[in-house]
């Protein structure tokens, strides 16, 4: 069955009410007992559905997921507070059954990246989370440090203040493993140099059906050597969010899409933001689960309707763009602003890209950056849209 993009989107297909829970198949509650995998050399059991905290709030939902057998949690301190807080209050009592993540990212607050600064970040997010030690602590965004650089920057990686932040804390018994989280556009240099490093313990990074085509590479390279690959935007654009089902008896798109990457033995697990009990749900039903030809349709269904519209973040059109406009970080914080529905999120990152870089300067331009993209996407409009909406 075909549909169009304005059906999709607008859920006029649903073959359920609104009432009947996504993870429903033929009529029947699935409920299966949550698996777990290796995280890499930690020695840690993960299960493959990972708490994405960004979102939460509500620390009731924290014990919910415990309840369902999800026990890797992930927050940060660059996240809102409430994150952090509310996972404390809901992991109160509990810090033993879980494996906890935060990040430090000190250049999200405009903070030099110093080994005090460093130091001071971890004990804000330990005292928001109630504990005195993390599990695995994640360098954020290891990205270009000036956010102007093309092509690869390793010196956050490399700067010697980080090395010596993390000896004290891991010393100091305030975090177990380390790792790095990204999503920039040269993501694959960063990656092969973080784990060809062997520093890492750990990867936290984009991976969905609408991947890289060498990131399957990437995360076989992880395997070889023992560093643990857990994926995060799972959801390829999230461009059907507010559809709860999909057709094809009532199969989850979300669930397709996060069979997909479990489907790969090579991956850790998965993080996925978790705001309420529902999702926890809907996502945990999909741990254990056989990806199914239902499913392989239904992507390649959100495929056809969204493919030219979601970008993957390659940054392989930005070295045609004549005013150095910063095409993938826009277009992450448009995903934020539209599909993910965290509107404040995505006003915040489009603010932190120096104005310099921004999509006004696509007006007027006859977009080189489109004829270069190799997924066709109409790039100016998508950047001049984004500019209009994220504007404050």
């Amino acid at each position: 069955m075909k549909i169009s993009r304005r059906q999709f989107l607008q859920g006029s297909v649903l073959a359920t009410s609104a009432a009947t829970a996504p993870w429903m198949v033929h009529g029947e509650s699935v409920e299966r007992p949550m698996q777990y995998r290796a995280l890499g050399r930690t020695g840690l059991k993960v299960s493959e559905i990972g708490f994405g905290g960004y979102a939460i709030k509500d620390a009731s939902v924290i014990e919910y997921a415990l309840e369902k057998g999800i026990n890797y949690f992930d927050t940060a301190n660059c996240y809102p507070a409430a994150s952090e807080t509310s996972l404390g209050i809901g992991l109160k009592g509990r810090r033993d059954r879980v494996i906890l993540v935060t990040k430090w990212c000190p250049h999200h607050d405009g903070k030099a990246p110093t080994k005090a600064n460093f130091i001071a970040q971890l004990d804000e997010s330990l005292k928001r989370l109630q504990t005195d030690y993390v599990d695995i602590l994640l360098n954020h965004q290891m990205g270009p440090s000036d956010g102007e650089s093309r092509g690869t920057d390793f010196s956050r990686l490399n700067n010697p203040e980080l090395w010596e932040a993390w000896e004290n804390v891991k010393k100091a018994g305030k975090a177990r493993f380390m790792g790095v989280s990204g999503h920039e556009g040269n993501l694959m240099e960063i990656m092969n140099h973080v784990v060809d490093s062997g520093k890492f313990d750990v990867v936290l990074c984009r991976y969905s059906f609408l991947n890289y085509p060498t990131e399957t590479d990437l995360i076989k390279k992880c395997a070889e050597k023992n560093v643990g690959f857990v994926a995060m935007k799972t959801l390829a654009g999230a461009k059907g969010a507010n559809v709860e089902a999909f057709h094809k008896n009532f199969a989850s798109y979300k669930q397709a899409a996060l069979k997909w990457v479990l489907s790969n033995p090579h991956v850790s697990n998965l993080i996925i933001s978790i705001s309420n009990k529902n999702q926890v749900d809907e996502y945990a039903a999909a741990s254990g689960a056989v990806l199914t030809r239902r499913d392989t349709e239904l992507l390649a269904e959100y495929r056809r309707l969204f493919s030219n519209e979601v970008c993957r973040f390659a940054s392989d059109c930005e070295p045609a763009c004549p005013n150095n406009v910063r095409i993938a970080d826009i277009l992450r914080s448009s995903m934020y602003f539209h599909d993910y529905r965290e509107e404040k999120h995505g006003i915040t990152e489009y603010a932190s890209i120096p104005a310099a870089s921004r999509a006004q300067h696509c007006l007027g331009c006859p977009a080189p950056c489109e004829q270069i993209c190799p997924h066709h996407l109409p790039v100016k409009k998508l950047l001049l849209d984004a500019h209009a909406d994220l504007t404050v």
